[in-house]
């Protein structure tokens, strides 16, 4: 990269918002354009419409009329441009990055044609709604490495990273068992209908807690997936599983995840407890205790860089986007990364569906695709 920051375009709106305030406040950005179809979220954005008369329909909440006011009054948004067509998003040679927050379906064109325009692409989670699809993604992100990053942005946060760096310290040994438990509600539009047979909550919702596990198990592959759920409380609208438990088998390592989507605590719907065999650690995304063999200590993860920031990781994950392509960092969420999540979240899905423990050798052909075929990048 020869420009000092990443010019870039946000690619969908919504969600998309968030990403248009941490950019334009973010040193390392430019925000050159946004793209959506949809000319309604622009006009929010210039003031053209007002967002906070959107009917319960159109999914709005406090933290996307905050992002949009912001965003307006931030002293760059003015030379922001709206851009329809996506193609003219690719065409441009100011534009060096696109940010995907796309809907699941549209994930392997968009990320595809926008690597194969050599453009940097940090897309929303999943990596793509099939394996296959995933696999595309990859090949074109192999052709042009350090080019693609996944956006699952808890494990950039400072509550994953403060975790890590325990760790690798040693203060709680080997970490051996993990429990992280997850309730909010209600159900998103989104979970009304499956994509297909492989689809549900461990795809389209717990990608994010498998990426916590593999990154705190030392990026260890699963061996075996056991989960138990159902579709219990919504009404028949729904088509997602909306409690479930599931535990995976690492190589030492064991991770158990409880979740539902019918009741939002009055607390913290995030718990988790990580134990070693020195110590442990137990608390929220917010704060924990670390118990070891030298004592008992608090720790309070710091404010969010940015004041109106909703998702925990969301500007260090940008920070990662545009070292990666400013410095040429590789991210941990790279293609590798991704296509791991992808099984396991397929794998986890099939568990819970069914009901039954899935093993990795049911995936044999799909595993070797993921650990050895970066080995044709080497001739």
């Amino acid at each position: 990269m020869s420009t000092p920051t990443l010019r870039t375009a946000v690619v969908g709106l919504l969600q998309g918002l968030e990403n248009v305030y941490t950019t334009l406040n973010h040193p390392r950005y430019e925000l050159v354009a946004v793209c959506d179809i949809n000319r309604r979220p622009w006009e929010w954005l210039t003031g053209e419409r007002n967002i906070e008369d959107e009917g319960p329909e159109a999914a709005i909440h406090s933290h996307h009329v905050q992002w949009t006011r912001d965003s307006r009054e931030h002293p760059d948004f003015a030379a922001v441009e709206y851009i329809q067509d996506f193609q003219a998003v690719l065409d441009r040679d100011d534009i060096d990055a696109v940010i995907l927050i796309l809907p699941d379906v549209l994930h392997r064109d968009y990320a595809v044609a926008a690597l194969n325009a050599g453009k940097f692409v940090l897309s929303t989670k999943p990596m793509a709604v099939t394996l296959e699809e995933g696999f595309e993604i990859a090949e074109a992100a192999r052709a042009h490495p350090n080019h693609f990053l996944l956006g699952y942005q808890l494990t950039y946060s400072p509550f994953t990273l403060n975790l890590l760096e325990i760790i690798a310290s040693g203060e709680i040994g080997t970490p051996r068992i993990l429990r992280f438990d997850f309730h909010r509600a209600p159900w998103r539009p989104v979970h009304q209908k499956k994509y297909d047979d492989v689809d549900g909550a461990m795809v389209k919702e717990g990608g994010h807690w498998l990426d916590f596990f593999y990154r705190l198990s030392g990026e260890l592959p699963w061996r075996s997936i056991s989960a138990f759920a159902g579709l219990d409380k919504p009404e028949n609208k729904f088509e997602f599983e909306d409690n479930g438990v599931v535990i995976i088998d690492y190589d030492g390592f064991r991770a158990a995840h409880t979740f539902s989507y019918f009741r939002s605590p009055r607390t913290s719907a995030e718990d988790f407890l990580l134990v070693g065999e020195r110590g442990s650690i137990r608390g929220t995304f917010s704060e924990f205790t670390v118990e070891s063999e030298s004592g008992m200590r608090e720790v309070v993860v710091g404010p969010d860089i940015l004041p109106d920031q909703y998702h925990e990781g969301y500007y260090e994950m940008h920070d990662a986007f545009a070292a990666m392509a400013l410095d040429d960092t590789p991210p941990y969420t790279g293609w590798q990364t991704s296509l791991e999540n992808m099984l396991t979240s397929y794998a986890s899905q099939i568990a819970v569906a069914e009901g039954r423990t899935v093993s990795r050798s049911e995936f044999a052909d799909v595993d070797w695709r993921i650990r050895y075929a970066p080995q044709a990048d080497k001739g």
